[in-house]
């Protein structure tokens, strides 16, 4: 008998200034599957993709920790590019808006909203909070990582720089537990992995692992393991699992 919980859906409503200084509205659908583990892992997705991932990747991992009961996925998209302002200092655009900080934002007011709620979302007033992002949503991740005490781990999946220095800000500034996962046919994600390890850059405490055979956007069902299999080895605790395929 399956007794989890349904998913919890709700959209939180925002507003955020143009370049011009005018109020730009929008909504930001968020998705949680409780558990009762007192653990939240907020999941920032991909540019091209919905909360629930490419091919539902997100919605089966939500539904795979909570059937393991080990965290709470809170999963979330921010509005999509809509290119109808071309900004100088930035390929992306919402209403006029920049983009990045609308990224930033939505990341911001999932997690807010997140630990506002942890009770009804993992049982527990006072969670362990996670964070984890893919592609442009690992650098929002590691741009808002350190605004919060309680978030002691981050998970880069395939991440870049997409947010710019706001991501090394972030990262400069954050003192938890940095995991990295990459494929080593995306040598855009490997060379952040390079810049983490080295020069101004470099993370306080960073681990690092390649996956074989593997593109940016770890497609097909092995590589989607891969990503299931790294959420265990960042935030289970095991620093020695190897990502296999």
């Amino acid at each position: 008998m399956n007794n989890l919980a349904d998913p919890l859906d709700t959209t939180l409503f925002k507003e955020t200034e143009n370049e011009l200084g005018e109020l730009v509205p929008y909504s930001v659908p968020v998705t949680a599957y409780p558990t009762r583990s007192g653990v939240i892992i907020v999941n920032s997705p991909g540019s091209g993709e919905l909360k629930d991932g490419r091919e539902n990747r997100w919605k089966n991992l939500g539904n795979h920790l909570q059937e393991q009961g080990l965290a709470t996925l809170v999963t979330y998209n921010a509005p999509r590019p809509d290119f109808q302002v071309q900004l100088e200092w930035e390929p992306y655009s919402y209403r006029g808006a920049s983009w990045n900080r609308l990224l930033i934002e939505s990341l911001s007011h999932t997690i807010d909203w997140a630990i506002e709620n942890a009770e009804e979302v993992c049982g527990d007033g006072s969670p362990v909070v996670y964070l984890t992002g893919f592609s442009s949503g690992g650098s929002a991740a590691g741009a808002v990582a350190y605004r919060y005490p309680n978030v002691k781990r981050l998970l880069l999946l395939s991440t870049y720089d997409s947010v710019g220095d706001l991501f090394y800000e972030g990262i400069a500034n954050f003192t938890g537990d940095i995991y990295l996962l990459y494929g080593d046919e995306d040598p855009m994600a490997g060379h952040l992995a390079m810049m983490l390890r080295t020069g101004k850059f470099v993370a306080r405490s960073f681990l690092v692992r390649e996956a074989p055979q593997c593109g940016h956007r770890f497609d097909g069902e092995e590589n989607t393991k891969l990503l299931t299999q790294a959420f265990h080895w960042a935030f289970e605790g095991d620093n020695s699992q190897p990502i296999n395929k």
